[in-house]
């Protein structure tokens, strides 16, 4: 019987295993990387999903988008949610998911504000805005507002050092006043010997001690007042040194020149304080003078009261002869008036200018509101705000100048401002009552009241207004002459005396301070108020300065160019630090939102997310069963990790 070999049988069998090992190898190779991509797709289409569910009425109101979760977990549900309907069709790619990790969750409130700030320039971006500044400009602005700034500092500082030269003035007023009393007592004290009244005299010549004897407290005060004086005139001038470097140089030397009056002021009064200090010891000198007279006069008193005669036509002592000699060593007393000129002649004037900035610092916001307004009492009350929250630093956040200006801009298209906007909070879908009706003041002032916050944005604005006005006037020979004009009739001194010169700066000071109050009245009545302006621009008169201050009452004039309120608000803006702007939109925004969703925080409002997503799949054509029997691995999984990231 013929045998049959089954060599190519096995061979082929053999073929065929490695051809189909190979053929399955491929094709769960494939599945595989199927697998891998039918996950990323199913993890970025989730995660999709949930970032479509941004707050609706955050971006409603503001055009921000954040979706709102309270932490990775609750994201993390809601992102496997959206993943189960891939996990129960998946067909060839079974998968078992094991857990989901979140590596990184970034809100609006992270960052130093950074993602908060990138949205709001990301919405910006895309529109087309008519900004009251550009890049060209700004770097003017700029300048002009740091150099307001340094000016109006010096203003100030200078004005209060001329009100104390005032107040100098006045007490050598006092000293001369004693002298003039001391020179009529000794016109009484002479009468009174003429007419041979002896304790008529006593009375007026102990008057008279009475009187030296304060002399040496006038002389203290007066010294007290101009060491004072002097100090504070050093140490302002080494502040001064410190802050020109903001101004230009032409302000710089007008600044300087003005500073040198105050200086020579003290110069000049070092010489007279020679005259002052002397009449100290004149003082003593005198009272002992006048008590030796005292005793001479007591002496002719006794004279006559013990005089007798034997002779019957005797007519009395010669009390003609008995006087003489008191009367001559009296008329000797040296009482000379101050060899200066001194003191302030016109006090109501200076009293009506002094008032203007007792007005200022009392409380001035009564005087620039327009008539009929009333301050809004709104309340910050919400919690948890996010500037309370987080820790405010700088540290490594620079935002560009150009993205600043996008930023304020978008403030004055979104938040509210004096007086209470409500057409913008009802095109913004805001609705309810309370919480703060200035916002764009909040942002500026940081204070938790509506009233709080337009007196700090107002006395910023108006220290800004104040030094540029200040600038005007000094560079307008107009205006400076009509100020040394009221300086001389206010310290009665003809010519341009370091007095007459420090008073017009005084003057010129409180006209600028004037000025301002009525940009402020002007811009809060929607008027338009210049950066720098020209002689038509000016509104208040020296007269109407006086009136200012003697009846505290203030007219709407000029404002018909310029930039408005709001405009001068985003140049506030421009000029306080980013960060405490940007965590203070927020506290507006949660604020508001909070008034239909009292739950909302921006804290929650998530911008970026990575979730690392961990799977087992399972394989279908290919499985190395030697090798899992050997191992003892007989559950034919692997592990698959899918990342997933979306920002808004």
């Amino acid at each position: 019987m013929k045998k049959t070999g089954g060599q190519v049988t096995i061979f082929i069998s053999l073929v065929m295993m490695c051809v189909f090992a190979l053929f399955f190898a491929l094709l769960e190779s494939a599945r595989t990387a199927g697998a891998r991509w039918y996950l990323q797709t199913a993890a970025s289409s989730a995660l999709d999903s949930v970032f479509s569910q941004y707050h609706r009425q955050l971006w409603d109101s503001y055009r921000l988008l954040f979706a709102e979760y309270e932490n990775g977990k609750e994201l993390a549900a809601d992102f496997l949610m959206y993943m189960q309907p891939y996990r129960d069709n998946c067909g060839w790619y079974p998968l078992e998911l094991q857990d989901i990790e979140t590596e990184l969750l970034l809100t609006a409130t992270d960052g130093h504000g950074s993602y908060f700030e990138q949205e709001i320039l990301d919405y910006m971006a895309f529109g087309l805005w008519e900004m009251d500044f550009n890049e060209n400009s700004i770097e003017e602005l700029w300048d002009n507002t740091k150099e307001a700034g340094a000016v109006q500092e010096v203003a100030e500082t200078y004005r209060g050092h001329a009100k104390k030269a005032l107040e100098l003035e006045r007490s050598l007023e006092a000293i001369s006043k004693s002298q003039d009393l001391q020179q009529g007592k000794k016109q009484e004290g002479i009468s009174s010997l003429k007419n041979y009244d002896g304790p008529g005299f006593r009375r007026i010549a102990k008057e008279l001690i009475q009187e030296l004897k304060r002399m040496p407290g006038l002389i203290a005060n007066y010294q007290k007042q101009a060491d004072k004086l002097a100090s504070e005139l050093k140490t302002s001038r080494l502040k001064f040194e410190e802050k020109k470097s903001d101004c230009s140089s032409q302000v710089e030397n007008q600044i300087d020149n003005e500073i040198r009056q105050f200086e020579s002021y003290i110069d000049q009064d070092g010489q007279r304080r020679k005259e002052i200090e002397a009449l100290e010891a004149k003082s003593y000198e005198q009272i002992t003078l006048i008590e030796n007279i005292i005793e001479e006069a007591e002496e002719v008193e006794e004279i006559i009261d013990n005089w007798e005669s034997d002779d019957e036509d005797d007519e009395g002592p010669d009390l003609s002869a008995l006087w003489a000699p008191v009367i001559r060593r009296f008329n000797q007393l040296a009482i000379n008036p101050l060899s200066f000129s001194h003191g302030v002649k016109d006090k109501e004037k200076e009293g009506w200018l002094n008032q203007i900035t007792q007005l200022y610092q009392s409380g001035f916001l009564a005087l620039v509101l327009p008539p009929g307004t009333e301050v809004s009492t709104g309340l910050l009350d919400t919690p948890e705000l996010p500037s309370q929250n987080t820790i405010l630093t700088e540290k490594g956040k620079i935002t560009p100048l150009f993205g600043r200006l996008l930023i304020n801009e978008y403030c004055g298209r979104f938040f509210c401002t004096f007086p209470a906007d409500t057409e913008k909070k009802q095109n913004a879908a805001i609705a309810g009552d309370g919480g703060l009706s200035y916002e764009l003041e909040y942002l500026i002032g940081g204070n938790d009241t509506d009233e709080g916050n337009l007196t700090s944005t107002i006395t910023q604005l108006l220290a800004i207004r104040e030094g540029l006005n200040l600038i005007h006037i000094l560079s307008d020979s107009k205006k400076r002459h009509a100020a040394e004009e009221l300086a001389a009739v206010i310290t009665g001194i003809a010519g341009l005396s370091p007095l007459v010169l420090l008073t017009t700066f005084f003057i010129m000071s409180i006209w600028a301070l004037g000025e301002s109050l009525m940009d402020i009245r002007n811009l809060l009545a929607g008027k338009r108020v210049m950066i720098i302006k020209a002689a038509e621009d000016w509104s208040l008169g020296l007269d109407g300065l006086l009136a200012l201050g003697q009846t505290g009452d203030m007219d709407t004039k000029g404002g018909g160019r310029g930039l408005t309120y709001l405009s001068w608000l985003k140049i506030l803006l421009l000029l306080n630090d980013i960060l405490h702007q940007e965590y203070r939109m927020m506290d507006i925004i949660q604020m508001n939102i909070c008034r239909k969703q009292p739950s909302f925080r921006l804290r929650r409002g998530v911008y970026q997310v990575r979730l690392l997503s961990r799977f087992q799949g399972k394989h279908l054509f290919f499985s190395l069963g030697y090798m899992d029997a050997f191992t003892g691995n007989d559950s034919n999984l692997y592990p698959m990790n899918i990342k997933s990231e979306r920002t808004y």
